[in-house]
């Protein structure tokens, strides 16, 4: 508790970069790097940027390539912070585990001014290559960089696990005053995120509104009953691509003889008849604009069902990286 606000301080007053993944609350202040997801898949960038020392605090990231980068650094001095001692540390890099709130730290050793500004400058070049790429497209990233501009401060965002979480991270600006970010990880994966999100909506004091995938869904749709029967509202931002994105990008969805039916598992539900089930009001915007104006204003019990082309998910992720992999060079 009270961390999200400061780590970012520690970070501006030391002049590190802050990569910080959106479920921690810490990706805010002039620390905070948003795009270090998508920065760190170029291996040029990731060599070129390599710390002398990174200061861990809190659970592994999401972003693949972040964990990538830590664990293959050399030389680097890695320690981490945890008041339990939990050691986060699958790659056994860490030299130094301090057992203390971070909270108390004294900011560390200055680094070189122009560090955190070569950082804040690929940042910035990054933004703008995304939002070239994306455009107004309603797609899966759009649907992230969407829930993350336009909902208000006081909401809280419970997001699903598999691609969801992963685009948040990719996604998420620095904003100072961003809305709460909730999700299950760990070994449980997708079961039981509705469930999750409404217990989330038992209790918050803002909208809350669940982001997830159509596989996802369909695990704990059932989950909805609560809603009507404990009166709780909660607002679905629902992502329907046909099956599970996320293995898209495994090298299992290369055999497609049984990829679809026993992988991506598509599910061929109408989801605006789920919708009615449960008694919720059905929502399909055809425009990023129109989601736009679903999103400021989150009705509760509305099921915002966004259509996407899965097939077309891992060309545009691909197109996103390598214009952000250009952009440094720009």
């Amino acid at each position: 508790a009270g961390l999200a606000p400061a780590i970012p301080a520690l970070a501006q007053a030391a002049g590190y970069p802050l990569l910080a993944d959106p479920l921690s609350g810490a990706r805010r202040g002039r620390a905070a790097i948003a795009h270090y997801d998508a920065l760190l898949r170029d291996a040029g960038f990731a060599r070129e940027h390599a710390p002398e020392v990174v200061v861990r605090v809190g659970d592994l990231p999401t972003s693949k390539s972040l964990r990538a980068w830590l664990g293959a650094l050399r030389g680097a001095r890695q320690i981490l912070v945890d008041p339990q001692l939990g050691w986060q540390d699958p790659a056994s890099v860490v030299e130094l585990l301090i057992r203390a709130d971070p909270r108390l730290l004294e900011p560390p050793p200055a680094a070189d001014p122009g560090w955190l500004e070569r950082w804040r400058t690929a940042d910035a070049r990054a933004a703008g290559a995304i939002e070239e790429t994306l455009g107004e497209e309603l797609s899966e990233p759009n649907v992230a960089r969407a829930v993350a501009d336009t909902l208000p401060r006081a909401a809280t965002v419970f997001v699903a696990a598999s691609m969801p979480v992963r685009d948040l991270e990719s996604f998420w600006p620095v904003r100072d005053d961003a809305p709460r970010v909730l999700s299950n990880r760990g070994a449980n994966g997708i079961d039981g995120t509705l469930s999750s999100a409404l217990g989330v909506a038992a209790a918050a004091h803002g909208p809350v509104v669940a982001l997830i995938g159509d596989v996802a869904f369909a695990h704990d749709v059932g989950g909805l009953l609560a809603a009507s029967r404990l009166g709780l509202s909660l607002t679905i931002v629902l992502i329907n691509n046909g099956g599970a994105a996320v293995f898209d990008y495994l090298p299992i969805a290369g055999e497609h003889d049984v990829y679809e039916q026993h992988v991506a598992t598509p599910t061929g539900l109408d989801f605006e008849r789920a919708a009615a089930l449960y008694g919720f009001r059905h929502e399909r915007p055809q425009t990023l604009d129109a989601l736009r104006a679903l999103l400021a204003e989150p009705a509760p019990g509305t099921l915002i069902e966004v259509r996407t082309d899965r097939s077309a998910g891992v060309a545009l992720h691909e197109r996103v990286w390598s214009a952000v992999a250009r952009s440094r060079t720009a």
